[in-house]
């Protein structure tokens, strides 16, 4: 219908022109169903309320003096509310792409801050932990300009050439090493005693055939020779008879 519009799902309509929005916008804010809209007297603009992400990847300095590289990623959108729409269209609204770009910086400037008060082994073992604490510590800061936060995920922490972490992780690596070179002595250690118990059972079987073997032909023998003798005495017995 001519002059009737309508936002997506994901978007907030803002029309400027006309009265002003709350607080004084210089647009009013429709989301979940249209409007009629007086062309040329008034402007339509979008701004998405889709789940967007920000990388950062930032050099940080730990509390020992370690050089470390960040790498992590934010997920974050513009809070549904009329308040974060106001805010956030009054400063992205002509270029939101700037929205991934403000969030990457606000994050960094926390994520430096955070690390800079903590130890290297600390940052590697308690990763969430820095996750949580830069999340948090953002959390105002993005809200003010209309944006909330869904998730952070701390995807690498690299020392470049130092060697620290990998010297930090070098005993939990002999460790492992260690346990499996004993794992592997004890799976050798039950393999040969398996070996060994199958061959004594061979030789025990072998000797109770030989032993049973020796019986039978024993009495083989045994009957044979009694069958022998036998001929001869019934012969004699016949003689003395006649």
């Amino acid at each position: 219908m001519f002059g009737y519009r309508v936002p997506a799902p994901d978007q907030a309509m803002l029309i400027s022109g006309g009265r002003r929005g709350q607080g004084g916008a210089p647009f009013r804010v429709v989301t979940g169903h249209g409007k009629f809209v007086l062309p040329v007297f008034r402007k339509v603009r979008f701004l998405t309320l889709a789940m967007c992400e920000a990388e950062v990847e930032e050099k940080c300095v730990s509390r020992q003096g370690i050089t470390l590289t960040v790498r992590s990623v934010i997920a974050f959108k513009v809070g549904n509310d009329t308040e974060s729409i106001v805010n956030a269209g009054q400063r992205f609204l002509s270029d939101q792409e700037q929205m991934a770009v403000l969030t990457g910086r606000i994050f960094a400037g926390h994520l430096r801050s955070i690390i800079g008060s903590m130890t290297v082994e600390e940052i590697i073992t308690e990763r969430q932990k820095l996750a949580t604490e830069v999340l948090d510590t953002s959390k105002a800061e993005m809200a003010k300009i209309g944006l909330i936060v869904d998730s952070l995920q701390i995807q690498s922490i690299d020392d470049g050439d130092t060697g620290y972490i990998d010297a930090m992780s070098a005993p939990h690596k002999a460790a492992i090493q260690r346990q499996a070179q004993i794992a592997q002595a004890q799976a050798s250690q039950a393999s040969a005693e398996a070996e060994q118990e199958a061959a004594r059972n061979q030789a025990e079987y072998a000797r109770q055939t030989a032993v049973v073997q020796a019986r039978y032909s024993a009495e083989v023998d045994r009957a044979q020779a009694e069958a022998a003798q036998a001929g001869p005495l019934a012969e004699a017995h016949a003689q003395r008879e006649v």
